[in-house]
């Protein structure tokens, strides 16, 4: 079996698709893997590291009115559908799995017009106007939240959940622990903002960090992404902020092992991306969300609101935050065990284990009537 997965930009585009090719492989180490993604995102890094060999292409997102800087986005389009053409030609893919970012547009395209099946997944409770375009040309679309099937031809529509890796929530808060050498009995509040990081939600962490780390017993992790790093390093040199030790705050530009960091933590700060709220999901986090006003149609103010409604999250808009309406938050979930552990429950009910293996199945299935 020969399957081409295309998505990348961010992690969010490129985890899920990670983690249905790491499970095609498990199930058949002959089958052939390939993915297509963009010169500069993540997946540069991201793929090799997983195993997997990667053909970039040229792409870059249209905006939605006629500008110079768009005829030559247009030019760079063309270019990576030609390219497109050629690799699905040589690679001779059985399905092409498409999980999102610019780069799918092309990929999808050029794979319709070969014949190739197609099985778009959509990550976000508010579809992306590219994914909804695009599942003209898909044989089927996987969505993450029952809600977003009226977004697209119901004969389509295959609710699977958003797949993480395995590794995810087979990890132990024990193994998690040992792994960052954090204290077994220390309570553990995780910030992050998605993989490139976010300013806003480490900085109002760093401020809340002196009153948080007053009280016996409460640790920090912050993720600040690589970008951010040594902005974030220099403020929390100034305030004084202990870094060694019991009761400290550990920081780091990335995560390899975000798996370690996600086992280990009693609160989990971020955005509200899909594949942070899958994976916050899968393994049954209390979660404070902070949605990221700059994304398209505010679509992870969306993602935030089902996991509040449900019980499982709370949420602050990023215009309302601030180092002491964070620390105040915090400390109230950290006082309260029995509402961590009511959200935690409330977190695990809306988690999809097993979205990898549904879509998995769905390309094995494809494949065999292709």
């Amino acid at each position: 079996m020969r399957v081409l997965f295309t998505g990348g930009g961010t992690g969010g585009h490129i985890y899920p698709a990670l983690a249905v090719a790491q499970l095609l492989r498990r199930r058949d180490s002959q089958a052939d893997i390939l993915f297509v993604g963009t010169e500069r995102g993540l997946e540069q890094d991201l793929v090799p590291k997983a195993g997997f060999a990667l053909k970039a292409i040229h792409s870059a997102g249209l905006r939605r009115r006629l500008t110079p800087a768009n005829l030559s986005t247009l030019v760079q389009n063309l270019r990576g559908f030609g390219q497109s053409l050629a690799i699905i030609r040589r690679f001779r893919p059985d399905v092409v799995l498409g999980t999102g970012g610019y780069v799918t547009v092309p990929v999808v395209m050029a794979a319709f017009l070969q014949g190739v099946p197609v099985v778009l997944h959509e990550q976000n409770a508010l579809p992306g106007l590219a994914n909804r375009w695009l599942s003209r040309f898909a044989r089927r679309v996987a969505v993450s939240y029952a809600d977003s099937a009226r977004y697209f031809p119901r004969r389509k529509v295959l609710v699977s959940g958003n797949p993480v890796r395995e590794a995810v929530w087979r990890r132990t808060r024990e193994e998690g622990r040992q792994n960052l050498e954090i204290p077994a009995d220390a309570r553990l509040v995780l910030v992050f903002g998605g993989s490139r990081g976010a300013r806003p939600v480490t900085e109002a962490a760093v401020a809340a960090a002196p009153v948080l780390l007053s009280q016996p017993g409460n640790m920090l992790l912050v993720v600040t992404g690589s970008g951010d790093f040594a902005t974030i390093e220099e403020k929390v040199r100034c305030l004084g902020i202990q870094r060694s030790g019991k009761g400290k705050m550990l920081l780091r530009p990335y995560l390899y092992n975000m798996e370690d960091a996600l086992a280990a933590a009693d609160v989990v700060v971020t955005r509200a991306g899909a594949t942070t709220i899958a994976e916050i999901t899968a393994r049954g986090i209390p979660a404070i969300l902070v949605p990221s006003p700059y994304v398209t149609a505010n679509h992870q103010e969306f993602n935030a609101r089902l996991l509040v409604r449900r019980g499982a999250a709370l949420m602050i808009r990023e215009k309302e935050l601030s180092g002491e309406r964070l620390a105040r938050a915090i400390e109230d979930l950290l006082a309260r065990p029995d509402e961590r552990a009511r959200m935690a429950a409330a977190a695990g009910a809306l988690g999809k284990r097993e979205a990898a293996e549904t879509i998995a199945d769905e390309i094995e299935r494809l494949a065999r009537r292709k």
